[in-house]
């Protein structure tokens, strides 16, 4: 076979019939045969041929011969695009051709089920045609879309009206292909009329599938973003396309559902800019305090690894102190479009969007904004704010979610958060749980300046950022592609960072995994930075060991805050509160009446303008000395009905909350096989909690 076989202007338009096709299944001879083409005009019909062919094979298969064409320098990516889109034309006319042929002398001596004519669709029914609708339906696209948990089939319709030519389309899921007269309303309105009869909308359905047959063209749409793959590459997926070892493809279509998920959108990397743009993401560890931007720098280098997420990031502080521009400037690593106004999703939107908007961000910087529980109307408010906190907090650390049924009883699959999240609010989330769950960052106004914060909105708006993560995602999918098994060595690598944190870190079991992570993902930017050139090996060690210090030490204090969270301290505030407060009262052990006075209003008693002692509250147990014996029970549901009003809600049980205090030394005498012991108090012998007074004056 020969370039010269086909005539370069045999191409077809319209009703012509389409060229001879060549067989191009032997990839290699079909690259060889590029080889020796010099003219022009015989390598874009080249390229033509090839797309003729390989079109009826589907996209799995242009990708195929598309990748190789390009790698073997055969072709360029836009011609071969050109030729696929021009070669679909004129499949596309040839089988509108064939469809029309079909439908030639109807109604009279109709051979085909359906047919149209000028007043809208009918069927050849058994008793001759029957008026199906005033309007003409057609398939013309059928879009796979990859969610990243399943595979979606959409369909978009064209609907004709015969009574004014008003046209219209509409996309409908392959659940709402049956429901006609719903998108034939959402097309062209209420002008278009189903007609009654058996099946009716079943028909018209049938219909515009008949009416379609190899008009139909097929799309792949990808509805998430992050690592994934495509034609054996690893690639990373944003509204831009899918950026690889060979750069940006921009065919490969990223829509995320909303304008505002589609601004997670990289550029395009471009080398000349490579080494100022890292420069300028680093230098933004400098824009405030260590302890406020290192949690951040780290977790944004860290989202785009192949690999779960160990912590939330949670910015606190009051009004004014820019935490939200600080998250965006963050975020805009992701897409110069994702400001403060342009985050995808907040603490207003439901629990489950929150949970899908977490999956489909998958390796990118999602910013949950503005949590104020101050601000929740109700009880009940608060409730729905914290079960949202309770979700996406804890499913980001267990990489859970709710599992849910489809209607025909099978599972569907789990939404997880599987972005790396970054909240921000003027207030931490409740629970010792949860917090250690998050690596929390406290912002006061003036750690973050308005003249530097400016400065950097700027380059954050330019595109620099975006840049510097787009360099930097084009440098890991060579990783990616090059090593082998490279997620598992990167978990190797958090695992002997994390001993390495806890022999450093104290506080919650989660802190050193949390630490470990964050600085994983500074490592592997560094050592970008470094291979670009960016950076000196003295400037790297330099700015790791800040990190590093910053991070120790913001887990070391969020240790002893998470402690005060724990059951038993909340459970001994709540009676040193209620002691305090005149909800509750101590008596002496002895006489079961007033403490020694030096010590009574310490215990709950009340002294009046004639120095006479009062209880006030309920007993809840006695005293005696440096010795404290609390009612198991009266003791408990005190301290419960203060933790409420206290808004630190204590919900564990009280055998639990026991056990807690045991496992804290707190008990000095409870007895074997028990956590309390019998002492004589008021002429009986209960059992009680014993306790040093010290353990509600000064513990925790």
């Amino acid at each position: 076979m020969t370039v010269n076989d086909t005539a370069p202007d045999d191409r077809t338009s319209g009703d012509e019939q389409p060229q001879e096709q060549h067989d191009f299944s032997d990839l290699d001879a079909t690259i060889a045969l590029f080889a020796g083409i010099e003219n022009e005009e015989e390598r874009q019909h080249l390229i033509y041929s090839v797309a003729l062919w390989v079109i009826p094979l589907g996209d799995i298969k242009i990708r195929a011969y598309k990748n190789a064409l390009i790698a073997a320098k055969a072709v360029k990516p836009a011609d071969f695009n050109d030729a696929i889109r021009e070669a679909r034309a004129s499949l596309s006319d040839q089988a509108r051709a064939e469809a029309a042929d079909l439908l030639d002398g109807l109604p009279d001596a109709p051979s085909a089920p359906y047919y149209t004519n000028a007043s809208g669709l009918h069927v050849n029914g058994h008793f001759g045609p029957v008026h199906l609708a005033n309007f003409v339906p057609t398939i013309t696209e059928e879009v796979t879309r990859y969610t990243g948990a399943e595979t979606q089939k959409l369909f978009t319709l064209s609907v004709t009206s015969s009574v004014n030519g008003a046209e219209g389309t509409v996309q409908v899921a392959k659940a709402g292909l049956k429901s006609a007269r719903d998108w034939a309303y959402d097309a062209i309105g209420g002008r278009g009329i189903i007609y009654p009869s058996s099946r009716d909308e079943a028909h018209v359905v049938a219909a515009a599938q008949y009416l379609s047959l190899g008009a139909v063209q097929e799309r792949t749409t990808y509805a998430f973003t992050g690592w994934t793959e495509i034609d054996d590459r690893k690639v990373f997926l944003t509204h831009t396309g899918a950026l690889g070892t060979d750069g940006m493809d921009e065919s490969t279509a990223v829509d995320l559902g909303t304008d505002k998920l589609n601004r997670y959108a990289l550029p395009v990397p471009d080398q000349a800019q490579a080494v100022a743009a890292v420069r300028a993401s680093l230098a933004l560890l400098d824009l405030g305090p260590d302890k406020v931007m290192a949690p951040h720098l780290c977790a944004t280098y860290r989202a785009v690894l192949p690999i779960q997420p160990e912590t939330t990031v949670w910015t606190f502080g009051g009004t004014g102190a820019f935490k939200s521009h600080v998250a965006a400037l963050f975020a805009q690593h992701f897409g110069p479009e994702l400001t403060v106004r342009g985050f995808p999703t907040g603490w207003q939107s439901t629990a489950n969007a929150m949970e899908g908007i977490a999956f489909q961000l998958a390796n990118v910087l999602m910013v949950v904004d503005d949590y104020v529980p101050q601000a929740a109307a109700t009880k009940t408010d608060l409730a729905k704010l914290n079960e949202k906190v309770e979700r996406l907090v804890r499913g980001a650390a267990n990489s859970a979610g709710r599992s849910r049924m489809r209607v025909d009883g099978t599972v569907r699959p789990e939404l997880y958060p599987r972005a790396q999240v970054l909240c921000t609010g003027e207030d931490v989330p409740a629970g010792q749980s949860l917090q250690a769950r998050t690596s929390l960052v406290e912002i006061v106004r003036g750690d973050v300046t308005g003249e530097r914060l400016t400065a950097a909105q700027k380059t954050a708006d330019e595109g620099v950022y975006a840049q510097a993560m787009a360099g930097y995602v084009h440098w890991l999918a060579a990783r990616y592609e090059d090593v082998e098994d490279w997620p598992a060595q990167l978990r190797a690598e958090l695992a002997e960072g994390r001993d390495a944190i806890a022999k450093e870190a104290g506080g919650h079991s989660r802190a050193p995994e949390a630490v470990a992570g964050l600085l994983l993902g500074l490592r592997w930017f560094l050592r970008y930075a470094i291979q670009i050139e960016a950076i000196t090996k003295e400037e790297r060690d330099q700015i790791y060991k800040r990190c590093r210090a910053a991070l120790l030490d913001s887990s070391a204090v969020q240790a002893a805050e998470t402690r005060s969270l724990s059951a038993e301290a909340i459970y001994l505030n709540s009676i040193r509160t209620a002691l305090t407060s005149g909800r509750a009262y101590l008596a002496d052990l002895n006489s079961d009446g007033v403490p020694p006075r030096s010590e009574a209003t310490r215990w709950g008693w009340a002294q009046d303008d004639m120095e006479r002692l009062s209880a006030r509250g309920e007993k809840i147990g006695w005293v005696s000395g440096t010795d404290v014996f609390l009612d198991p029970g009266a003791a408990y549901t005190t301290a419960v009905a203060q933790a409420d009003r206290m808004r630190t809600p204590l919900q564990t049980s009280r055998a639990r909350v026991h056990k807690a205090l045991y496992a804290a030394d707190l008990l000095p005498s409870a007895d074997p096989g028990h956590l309390t012991t019998k002492v004589s108090a008021g002429g009986s012998r209960p059992r009680v909690l014993h306790l040093k007074a010290e353990a509600l004056t000064r513990w925790p």
